[in-house]
């Protein structure tokens, strides 16, 4: 236990998957005595410390967001504009982006750089620990010490020439034409983006322009997770000032509702399932729909994770339930198997709970998980827009009993439990305070 009591501002990206990997540090670092704020946008009241307790919260307001908007709205109508490319290949799904979207997205992101000043300003935070794609300037220029903590997965933060890009589900050891191309296909798009971010940066907040894109790494330290068996690291060495650790995983102290029907745990059939697309892809009905139809012919049980729009998909087949909420830490331990859309904190979860994986990705790292999952033995990839039914059905069966994999899960799984990952980033937290001092 350290002995001071810290103040940590965490200031994380207002999406549920940052948010939830920022608590799982935050709760550990309360069990070590620390104070832990949470600097969100207004819509997100609550939803820090309703997970776990001793969590604060402080808000700024974003003037460009529809006030009647609850939590993850916004995301989920920016989301919206990006669904056509939703399950394309990645060059594919990079040739159909359109950069204005993301234009707007970094702008929201400096748009709010005030009011996230001003709480850094009343907290008067020792650490501030970030979770966002891009610069807050506020954090930045404030001279306290800051990490860099990424939810993502580690090729979204750490490039090198000898890995996949982001965004890409090419094979870790494959062809490094294919990863030129894309990386070539990628500026050319974006270009215009991150001239515009930088201008805005250098002109607005009096800093240099980003080597990194659209972010500046912390020149104290920067972290993510990945579990070591998963991480590419013997291609890749962590460099100075970055470490890596297993998962910033958060344990649930607070109770939880979601109960699976008893109705349906007395069902005399297969196999009991889980299916995630996340917060996000959870709102692609089509997608939803398609995913319920599929799996309506299966043996199998599944609980459904539906999102927001629940009362907009299809009347539900016999074998599967769900809401539009369901407690995923509480319930990966009961499942055999887990169907995603591969976001990072589903993959480390799952490897935490040793369950195989068919992940379906829509976008982002999430296709680099898809990749890595498979060709390190956890699961298997599909999408889930275009595969047929029998291509599904006959892909459960096959990971339901493929007795290596459940023992490569055993191992990872077990490994992970033991390694005390959160404890170690509150640690290093710690660490980078008292470093500071002296």
């Amino acid at each position: 236990m350290s002995s001071k009591q810290l103040t940590v501002l965490f200031v994380a990206l207002d999406g549920y998957g940052h948010l939830n990997s920022c608590i799982g540090i935050a709760q550990k670092l309360v069990q070590r005595g620390h104070r832990t704020i949470f600097a969100l946008e207004q819509a997100w009241h609550g939803e820090a410390k309703r997970f776990a307790t001793g969590i604060e919260e402080m808000y700024y307001v974003d003037p460009n967001r529809n006030p009647k908007f609850g939590p993850n709205e916004h995301w989920i109508n920016f989301m919206d504009g990006m669904k056509s490319t939703f399950g394309l290949p990645p060059m594919e799904a990079l040739e159909q982006i359109d950069p204005e979207l993301y234009k707007q997205f970094f702008d929201a992101m400096l748009n709010v750089d005030d009011g996230i000043k001003k709480i850094i300003d009343q907290s008067k935070p020792d650490v501030i620990v970030v979770d966002s794609y891009t610069t807050i300037p506020a954090v930045y220029k404030s001279g306290i010490p800051w990490v860099w903590s990424t939810s993502a997965q580690p090729l979204s933060c750490l490039s090198h020439d000898d890995l996949p890009p982001n965004g890409t589900d090419f094979p870790t050891k494959g062809d490094p034409k294919q990863r030129e191309e894309f990386r070539k296909a990628f500026i050319d798009k974006l270009m215009g983006v991150l001239v515009h971010f930088n201008k805005r940066i250098t002109e607005e907040f009096g800093m240099k322009p980003s080597v990194h894109g659209v972010h500046h790494q912390s020149p104290y330290l920067n972290i993510y997770a990945y579990p070591k068996e998963m991480d590419y690291l013997d291609i890749r060495p962590l460099p100075e000032k970055w470490q890596s650790f297993d998962h910033f995983i958060r344990m649930n102290d607070k109770d939880e509702s979601f109960e699976i029907p008893e109705r349906f745990l007395q069902k005399p059939l297969g196999k009991l399932i889980y299916v995630s697309m996340g917060s996000l892809g959870c709102v692609d009905v089509k997608l939803m729909n398609r995913l319920i139809t599929m799996l309506a012919d299966s043996p199998n049980r599944f609980i459904f994770s539906f999102g927001p729009r629940k009362d907009q998909l299809m009347t539900l087949p016999d074998n599967i339930c769900g809401d539009s909420f369901v407690p995923q830490l509480k319930l990966l331990p009961k499942v055999d198997l887990v169907i995603t859309h591969g976001g990072n904190n589903t993959v480390l979860e799952s490897l935490y709970f040793g369950k195989p994986m068919i992940v379906s990705p829509l976008f982002g790292d999430q296709y680099n998980n898809s990749q890595r999952v498979t060709e390190m033995g956890y699961g298997a990839k599909i999408n889930a827009y275009k595969c047929q039914p029998k291509q599904l059905h006959s892909l459960i069966e096959q990971l339901l009993n493929d007795n290596q994999m459940k023992e490569r899960l055993a191992k990872i799984s077990k490994r992970m439990q033991l390694s005390n990952s959160t404890e170690m980033v509150a640690i290093t937290i710690e660490q980078l305070h008292y470093q500071k001092q002296n």
